[in-house]
């Protein structure tokens, strides 16, 4: 049995949500952002779909970033 804890974009919190936001807007970025199939999802207004990955480094804001899916 694994008692390994969830990334963060695995979890569906308020904290969670709020540092999401935070670096969504931090990144450029405004849209619909929702938790589904066990993590965060962006869809933008252009209908663009971004999944919220959990990153270091360039491109990423406190441990996010966004992946284009569509």
């Amino acid at each position: 049995m694994s008692d390994k804890r969830p990334l963060p974009t695995e979890r569906n919190t308020r904290s969670t949500e709020r540092r999401i936001r935070k670096a969504v807007r931090e990144l450029g970025y405004r849209g619909e952002l929702v938790y589904e199939h066990g993590h965060w999802w962006l869809t933008l207004p252009d209908g663009s779909i971004f999944d919220v990955v959990d990153a270091s480094g360039e491109n990423s804001v406190d441990g996010f970033a966004l992946e284009r899916v569509s």
